[in-house]
């Protein structure tokens, strides 16, 4: 009993040193993006000032030094490099991502306004492409045919091979100007999320399949199975009970880098459907030579790829309670053993 408390209790501080490796290495990725982001930026040739006011205002734009001056201190873009990297980092910490070149506004009220479009469209996308693997999935594993078992398995290169795009134009084609069932652009019907979020999920699908149909197959050579097949328990219950469980660890990491895809890589899927997002926002910022407003949407998009993918390392120990005991190296097994 003694040797089972201080197995316990040696686990708390353990659990917290791994919660608080994971914490740091969050906040190393969001200034490691900002530091790079920034040297790339700033490190361009030319003044991003004048190239963004010369695309903005055309040949009308002015070239008085004192305007340009008091423009880039309007922009926080004044001083020495070193100057502006420590300023704009400081402001960052209070949720300041500075002011846009483009449009005058501050980049985090046109982030907080285009954010919710594209998460709603990276949610669907990524519930619609999971249960589409989780089904597949399925299929193949209870199926008796070993020619649809292997059918089944070879549909996720389809699903990659196919450039969003041109997925998008075909379901545009069908289910908008066809059928006209669902709007083909814009935000404000709730159904314009339907086609965009099929367009996504078929990607993200089709990668979390590879990981999870492998995962599922490694589980099911396990000897649980093989027991659970001898009390001739039927193969529905078996996925779900026994197989699915042990084939989430690798799942759910796939999961963690999809979902920081979702959150970046939604410009072509934004454009083709005429959505305001993160995407088309970095796309048009990138167009008008918006450095502040990229900046800006850069490390907002780092924030959400870190964040999801602590939460996903900190969910493995309630996925698989092992992940705890290697963590925290708790030598549970040695202290039952002792006091038995």
């Amino acid at each position: 009993m003694n040797a089972r408390r201080s197995s316990s209790g040696s686990g708390w501080p353990g659990v917290l040193k791994s919660v608080g490796l994971k914490v740091l290495q969050f906040v190393f990725v969001v200034w490691a993006t900002y530091t790079v982001t920034f040297a790339l930026i700033h490190f361009l040739p030319g003044d991003p000032v004048l190239a963004a006011l010369s695309l903005k205002g055309g040949e009308a734009t002015s070239t008085d030094p004192a305007v340009l001056d008091g423009l880039r201190k309007q922009y926080g873009l004044d001083g020495s490099l070193w100057d502006q990297y420590i300023r704009h980092f400081v402001a960052l910490l209070h949720g300041d991502l500075g002011i846009s070149i483009a449009t005058g506004q501050p980049v985090a009220t046109m982030v907080a306004r285009v954010l919710p479009n594209t998460a709603a469209i990276a949610g669907l996308a990524l519930l619609i492409g999971i249960l589409l693997a989780v089904a597949v999935t399925y299929f193949a594993f209870v199926t008796k045919r070993a020619w649809l078992r292997q059918t089944l398995l070879q549909l996720p290169p389809l699903g990659v091979a196919i450039p969003a795009f041109l997925m998008g134009l075909v379901l545009l084609s069908i289910f908008s100007f066809g059928l006209g069932w669902l709007p083909s652009s814009g935000t404000r019907n709730p159904l314009s999320v339907v086609l965009p979020s099929i367009t996504l999920a078929l990607p993200v699908g089709a990668i979390f399949f590879q990981v999870f149909s492998a995962a599922v197959f490694e589980a099911a050579g396990g000897a649980y199975v093989f027991t659970a097949v001898a009390k001739g328990l039927p193969e529905q219950r078996i996925f779900f009970r026994h197989v699915l469980r042990n084939a989430m660890l690798p799942s759910v990491t796939i999961l963690g880098l999809q979902i920081g895809y979702l959150a970046g890589g939604t410009a072509v899927v934004e454009t083709v459907f005429s959505r305001d997002g993160i995407g088309r926002l970095t796309v048009e910022s990138v167009l008008a030579r918006d450095v502040n407003t990229l900046s800006g949407v850069v490390v907002v998009v780092a924030v959400v790829y870190a964040a999801v993918n602590l939460l996903v390392d900190l969910s493995y120990r309630l996925i698989d309670p092992r992940t705890q005991r290697r963590a925290t190296k708790t030598p549970v097994p040695t202290a039952v053993a002792k006091e038995a």
